[in-house]
């Protein structure tokens, strides 16, 4: 996954900013928050549409908050800078295409890990010191 870390480092370099709000006006992709059983969520939190009316769009759900919010629209946009040669397609890896959407998120919050604060925790207890969800942490644990 080297590669995601170099575009994580180039996004850096280019914006000084992990804020994903303004990661996203840079690079015009437009926010949207809606209600969380609207239709184009597709029973998830979010989802990133790259040719929605011409326009990028990430949709996301308008009951999240902090850092559970940013850590989503990191993940977007991952999608949206890793995954520029897919379309919204139900015929794709969905889980590869997530798993590195995942990782992408937690290099761009920044964390630095410090194995020794962090011995005898359990997972979610390092997820919740982090302020990352429990779910993808646990996903790239075996990566």
């Amino acid at each position: 996954m080297r590669w995601i870390n170099e575009v994580v480092d180039g996004l850096l370099d280019t914006y000084k900013t992990n804020n994903p709000y303004e990661l996203c006006r840079h690079l015009k992709i437009q926010i949207l928050r809606v209600v969380s059983n609207n239709p184009l969520l597709c029973h998830k939190d979010s989802v990133y549409y790259r040719n929605y009316f011409e326009k990028e769009i990430i949709f996301i759900r308008d009951d999240l908050y902090g850092y559970n919010e940013e850590f989503i629209l990191r993940h977007e946009l991952g999608h949206a800078l890793l995954h520029t040669d897919i379309s919204n397609s139900k015929f794709t890896n969905i889980s590869k295409l997530d798993k590195q959407a995942n990782y992408f998120a937690l290099c761009l919050t920044g964390i630095k890990l410090d194995i020794l604060e962090m011995e005898g925790l359990t997972l979610k207890q390092i997820a919740s010191c982090i302020n990352v969800p429990y779910e993808p942490l646990s996903q790239l644990v075996n990566l």
